[in-house]
């Protein structure tokens, strides 16, 4: 049922690097053993604004501003870091702002969930471990229309490309994290595919990194789903899965919610 296609710089990228040019980092980051402050990130393509609130020597709180961009084709995004002053928030008339150059800030990403978080301010250096915070549970439980893609590597002879209109009956319980993604055809409405496993949330992002994965057509493996999230319209997903043997898959899905 599946046509495939295959390449191989492709898949080894992306089962040792989860994060990737497509995985969006806008999020609430905060280092979980040191409640009080925190780093946020709004990016748009390959540049990120930054946010940070944090406190000065005497204690009390301040507040940068850094304008990051993407190095190359990586997951470290790097600029010049800001102080600003402006104008009293109770003053009936906006009076302007002023903004200094403070240092530099550079972000890392280590995992679609996970970084690092490098910044100088008047030449102090500040180098945290940083994650996103998590504010609420999510959940990606629905039925939605949509499509599979995806590649296989190293499987043996046959296609490699995988492109498959689907349904999407995803259930999903927050207290538990239990999930079970079903694939239908959207053509004979049969059965494709199963994930199953247990998901974690961080930030806007759910993981399921144990996940059994099994298809109708014979894949049966361990699979690894990341960058798993509710949108607007629906949800959308990316995973990896390695058979043995140098046999391995990776792609993405996505699907719109199907209203009844």
């Amino acid at each position: 049922m599946r046509i495939m296609l295959c390449s191989l710089a492709a898949v080894f990228a992306l089962l040792a690097r989860p994060a990737s040019a497509g995985t969006d980092y806008t999020d609430l980051w905060w280092t979980p053993t040191e409640p009080g402050w925190g780093l946020n990130l709004a990016q748009q393509a390959n540049a990120i604004f930054g946010t940070f609130y944090v406190y000065a020597v005497d204690g009390r709180s301040v507040w940068f501003t850094t304008q990051l961009a993407r190095d190359g084709s990586s997951d470290r995004f790097s600029g010049p870091l800001y102080r600003i002053t402006g104008t009293f928030y109770g003053a009936p008339t906006w009076g302007g702002y002023e903004i200094v150059q403070a240092g530099a800030a550079t972000f890392t990403a280590t995992s679609s969930t996970t970084g690092t978080l490098d910044y100088s301010v008047d030449g102090v250096a500040v180098s945290k471990s940083i994650e996103r915070l998590t504010l609420a549970p999510l959940s990606v439980a629905g039925v939605y229309v949509g499509g599979v893609s995806g590649r296989r590597f190293g499987c043996g002879p046959g296609a490699d490309r995988i492109i498959d209109p689907m349904q999407f009956d995803v259930q999903h319980s927050t207290l538990t994290g239990d999930i079970r993604i079903d694939q239908i055809s959207t053509v004979t409405f049969d059965l494709v595919c199963r994930m199953e496993g247990r998901a974690t949330q961080l930030g806007k992002l759910l993981t399921v990194p144990n996940a059994s994965y099994v298809c109708v057509e014979g894949w049966e493996a361990p699979a690894r789903i990341y960058n798993l999230r509710p949108t607007a319209a629906g949800f959308e997903g990316q995973w990896v899965s390695d058979a043995g043997n140098g046999c391995s898959e990776s792609g993405q899905f996505s699907g719109v919610t199907q209203f009844p």
